[in-house]
């Protein structure tokens, strides 16, 4: 009885402390890093579909898109989006906050691969006796006591943004 008692401690605790790991590339950058495949697709179709998708996507947030016309194989998206006010227990507020991040898409007839990188998160602190620090950095070099509440935050919503141009790639354009 005794043993399984430890046990399943043993896995609660192991359980409640896992957080998210945003996966490094080999200079130990934030990188996510996979490849996909499309069920239905022609030459040039899931260029377009994910040139849609980001534009849409992203529609009120600062975009950059960049198509390679000549091999119509690569596509590069940087991102400049906006993120809501942040209090972080009860020490730090964390204003004006900004992500900035990179999507590049490299395109073959039914299968794709793509990277999300070059993290930056900009953002005003305030601690609790009110003094203020810019924070501007790359995120993996982001010296703040809310680090890891920003990477779980950050991981969540890349990870929606994999999920949706994942479905962008397998719909048709209308």
């Amino acid at each position: 009885m005794k043993n399984v008692l430890t046990a399943v401690i043993t896995i609660l605790l192991s359980s409640s402390l896992t957080v998210a790991q945003i996966p490094t590339n080999s200079e130990k950058q934030y990188e996510y890093h996979a490849e996909a495949d499309v069920r239905r697709a022609g030459t040039g179709d899931i260029m377009d579909r994910l040139n849609h998708w980001a534009k849409s996507f992203y529609q009120d947030m600062s975009l950059t898109v960049v198509q390679d016309d000549s091999t119509n194989r690569y596509l590069d998206i940087t991102i400049e989006e906006p993120m809501v006010e942040s209090h972080f227990g009860v020490a730090r507020k964390h204003s004006d906050r900004k992500l900035t991040y990179h999507i590049k898409f490299d395109i073959d007839r039914k299968s794709y691969f793509y990277w999300v990188n070059e993290f930056n998160y900009a953002a005003l602190e305030v601690d609790k006796k009110g003094v203020e620090t810019n924070l501007n950095a790359n995120l993996s070099d982001l010296k703040t006591a809310a680090r890891k509440a920003i990477l779980e935050e950050v991981d969540t919503r890349i990870e929606e943004v994999i999920k949706a141009f994942g479905e962008a790639a397998e719909i048709d354009i209308e």
